[in-house]
């Protein structure tokens, strides 16, 4: 698993309801450049207002995390800044939880300007309700895991310079959305977007169909920005924008999501979305329902979702099998060894080829030139040069078709 370099190494102690929760929280604290000590299972009956997991159990994981020689606890639960504030009181350790350590990655991993603001903004969102009680600076959280940060989010800044550095990122976010809306209008290809649970194969796939050079890479979210790349379905004209999103994770801060909506707004307006699954994960099911979850909210309801199994390579004859009489309509493709991917542009052809009518037109010779258009995008079945008009016995897109109606004999 590949890690996030990091001046100063922490060990953590990881906190969680259940093992498989924490499983992926290792695996994002790894990622982030802890080395994890130790793991405690633990699910409190109902909340505490104070510590989330009551005082007893606090005092119980300062114990352990003095004998383990723990720095760092990780929380998988979100904690609120009273519980946060708290807990280091009582545990004497620096405490943080899921929510700062996406952060954290997603800091380090943002290169352009567009995912650098949408991080900073939401880092700052993140770190705002938790200046209460630290005096005007954020020197409690410098260095380590939730520290890094492009821009000002790395400064002690004091309320009012936060609010107002908020204020300007918004602002910029807003105009890089108006210039979206102009390139969305100026696009004359159907959009397909790309999206998945983080690290389910999507950059290596947009790779493979599109001969792109996007980063690629054995780790939790490598992508954060936004790539569109042209794709030829067929030897004809036919041909699509791919476009691969940030990946979905469960629990997925709630200010990543919202800071991020500029570049998450390509997936409403993507015609198809193909909907990427590593076959091979042990918590596939799951992930395929976080990411459903979240394309509730963010699909248009014309968008068709396509589920595409990645990494079949790594299955089993028997495992396959199971997944195709389980999931009938999905697709089954190993983007790394170039499986199945020539299927999938088929299907993608069949789901954009436009839907056709029959008409019969009489186009006088003064708007021939739509004779090449006719032929161009669609099906001529039949065609005649009479003394002042053409005769056009064709198959059209409705569209098409529509703007002919005046010439038309019979439109079926």
């Amino acid at each position: 698993m590949y890690q996030i370099k990091n001046e100063l190494v922490e060990k953590a102690l990881l906190i969680g309801p259940q093992a498989e929760s924490l499983t992926e929280l290792k695996m994002l604290s790894e990622t982030a450049g802890a080395k994890i000590i130790s793991t405690i299972a633990y699910q409190p009956r109902q909340i505490n207002a104070a510590f989330y997991i009551g005082s007893g159990k606090a005092q119980e994981i300062k114990e352990i995390a003095n004998n383990k020689g723990a720095n760092l606890i990780i929380f998988d639960y979100p904690l609120s800044p009273v519980q946060q504030r708290n807990l280091e009181n009582k545990i004497a350790k620096k405490v943080i939880d899921r929510a700062q350590v996406i952060l954290d990655i997603f800091a380090h991993h943002a290169h352009s300007k567009e995912s650098k603001i949408q991080v900073e903004l939401a880092q700052l969102e993140y770190r705002l309700p938790r200046l209460q009680g630290q005096g005007n600076s954020l020197s409690r959280l410098a260095g380590g895991i939730g520290s890094k940060g492009p821009g000002e989010s790395k400064l002690e800044v004091d309320r009012r310079r936060i609010e107002d550095r908020i204020h300007r990122l918004k602002t910029e976010l807003t105009a890089i959305a108006e210039q979206r809306e102009v390139q969305k209008s100026n696009r004359k290809d159907p959009l397909v977007a790309l999206v998945g649970y983080t690290n389910a194969g999507k950059s290596t796939l947009l790779n493979k169909l599109t001969a792109a050079n996007t980063l690629v890479a054995d780790q939790l979210f490598a992508t954060l920005d936004a790539k569109m790349r042209q794709l030829q379905l067929d030897k004809g004209k036919n041909q699509v924008i791919l476009t691969d999103t940030v990946g979905f994770i469960d629990k997925l801060p709630h200010q990543l999501v919202a800071s991020f909506r500029t570049t998450l707004a390509e997936i409403s307006n993507a015609k198809i979305i193909l909907h990427i699954i590593d076959s091979a994960s042990q918590e596939k099911e799951k992930q395929i329902k976080v990411v459903e979850q979240e394309l509730k909210k963010l699909k248009n309801k014309k968008s068709k979702v396509i589920k595409v199994f990645n990494k079949i390579d790594m299955l089993s004859k028997a495992e396959l099998a199971d997944l195709k009489i389980i999931y009938p309509t999905a697709l089954f493709v190993s983007a790394e060894q170039s499986l199945n991917l020539e299927i999938l542009k088929f299907k993608l052809t069949e789901l954009l080829k436009p839907q056709l009518t029959k008409v019969e037109l009489l186009l006088p010779y003064e708007q021939a030139g739509w004779i090449a258009e006719i032929h161009q995008q669609g099906e001529v079945k039949n065609e005649k040069y009479k003394q002042d008009k053409v005769y056009l016995e064709a198959l059209l897109p409705i569209k098409i078709a529509n703007k002919l109606k005046k010439y038309s004999r019979r439109i079926t």
